[in-house]
Parts: structure tokens; sequence; C-alpha cells
């Protein structure tokens, strides 16, 4: 009987043991040529990208954002492949790829014993988020994770991560699991840029409103958490520079939901700097401003 999943995961598992055989450096080779094969010749969500960049870049001319969108599907591509790579190097291999900007803040913030929520954006090789950090510090970490379409991709990155003594917490059924764990004095990963539902609260992003789940500062006001916002930049050398910075929680209001208004725009901020600084490095592949 046809199985389309099953399919799909005979072609995925066949890509990892490829990549295994051509290791970290060929991968990235490969990634960058399906990347640009993609671009050219199998122009999946080219048009979103292309509006997107547009819309976050009005003063960039065609051939600028032409650009941006090509090297973007590289740099997408050469995530993904890592993510399929990453589980099967050794712990010190991983280590040896990220630079932080200052970890010292993580190990400080972790000995206040209220949990720590690691919070990302789709940027750079946010499959990172964790990994390298558990590389560094020894610490019980959980990641909260959406589910993928294909049940078997989604069993393989649930086992591939318990590898690396990550705990998968599906998004979905996730508040009572992250605030046991964080109870725990353990580390909670997540990325914030998730699209909201269509009712939710606007937020500025590039100068224009896009609906955004708002879980993180909810979950970091309820715990009494403390944020540390990290971002893992690609460098020229395949290498990343983990940009680490503490979430300002201090100065807010008084009333609960606007608290979480203020937090979620400091992210944003936070966020979008970061981006403009390296725009080929996001995920620009969904409509950001679909509403």
């Amino acid at each position: 009987m046809f199985n389309k999943d099953r399919i799909e995961f005979f072609f995925f598992i066949n890509l990892t043991r490829l990549l295994k055989i051509l290791g970290l450096k060929g991968t990235r080779k490969f990634a960058r040529f399906i990347g640009t094969l993609i671009y050219f010749f199998i122009p999946i969500r080219k048009e979103t990208v292309l509006n997107n960049l547009r819309i976050a870049f009005p003063q960039k001319t065609e051939k600028e954002i032409k650009k941006i969108c090509r090297n973007n599907y590289i740099n997408i591509s050469i995530t993904f492949l890592e993510l399929m790579l990453f589980p099967y190097l050794e712990i010190e291999h991983v280590k040896q790829q990220v630079k932080f900007s200052d970890l010292e803040i993580i190990k400080e913030t972790l000995k206040e014993g209220k949990g720590l929520i690691l919070l990302t954006g789709h940027f750079g090789n946010w499959e990172l988020l964790v990994l390298a950090v558990s590389a560094n510090i020894k610490m019980n970490y959980n990641i909260l994770v959406k589910p993928q379409r294909n049940k078997y991709i989604t069993e393989w990155l649930k086992e591939t991560r318990h590898k690396g003594n990550i705990n998968i917490i599906p998004l979905g059924i996730s508040v009572k699991e992250v605030f046991k764990a964080l109870q725990k004095n353990e580390v909670v990963g997540i990325a914030g840029d998730q699209r909201g539902h269509v009712d939710s609260r606007r937020y500025n992003f590039f100068d224009h409103p896009t609906a955004l789940y708002t879980g993180p500062a909810s979950i970091a006001l309820k715990t009494s958490s403390p944020v540390i916002m990290v971002f893992y930049k690609r460098t020229k050398e395949d290498k990343y520079i983990c940009h680490v910075e503490k979430l300002n929680t201090k100065d807010l209001p008084e009333n609960y939901e606007d608290q979480v208004v203020v937090l979620t725009e400091r992210y944003m901020k936070t966020l979008e700097k970061v981006v403009a600084e390296n725009p080929e490095q996001y995920f620009w592949m969904h409509k950001l401003w679909k509403y």
C-alpha cells in the first residue's frame, strides 16, 4: 500500500547516510549546490521570500533583493542538512563550530536557580539553540518544537536529539512540561518568532505588523524565569558566532497583558537588529505578514 510518509522518510534517512560519508565540510558544499539548484530550477516559495524581502527592505534594489534571496536558499539548505548531520558528530566537533560572545552570562544566570529560557529566532542555524550550549554547560535541556507533518521524521528528530541529552517538548502539550522543567532549574529552548493566529496581537517587525505567538513572554512572567536570547550567525568560514544577550525584564508595566506586550516587543527589536545585519540568514519562507 502506498505510504507517502514512509517513502519520504526512506529518501530522508538515505540522505543522512550520504551526509555522514561526505562529512561536515562536504555536506556544506553539497548544501550550497542544492540551495542554488532549488533557487534557479525548483523555486519553492520563491515569491514568498522575495515579497517578504521587498516589504522588509524597501530601500534595496531589486538586484539586491534577488541576491539576498539566492543566498537565503543556500543558507537554509546548509541549516537543514547540518541538522541531519549534527546528531552523528562527536560533541567536541559540535563545540568547535560555535564561538559564544559571552557564555558567562548563561552560566551566571543559571546560578539564580529559577531555570532558564533560551530564546532564539529562525536565524542562522537555530537548530543549534540548545545543542551548542549543552556542549559547553552540563545541564538538563529541553526544547519546544512543532511536530513535523511526517511522523517518521518527527520520531527521528526526537531520537537524535535525545542523543545530546535534550528532551523534546511537543508544541501543543507544552505549558505544563515547560513549567515543570523550569521549576527543576532546567533549560528550555524556544524559537520565539512563531507566527500567531489571525486574531493574535500584532507586533512590528521591520515596521510592519505581524501576528506573533507570545508564549515565551507569558512563560517567563508566570515562572519568573530569566530569558537569554541567543542567535547563531554563520560566518564566511562556515563557523558560528553566537550572540548572547539577556532579555531586559525590568521597568515593566503593572498590568500583566501589558508586560507580555513589552517583553515581546523587546525580543522582536533584538531579532530585527540581528536579521537586518545578515538578512540572507533568516527564514523568509513563510508569510510573515499573512494577516
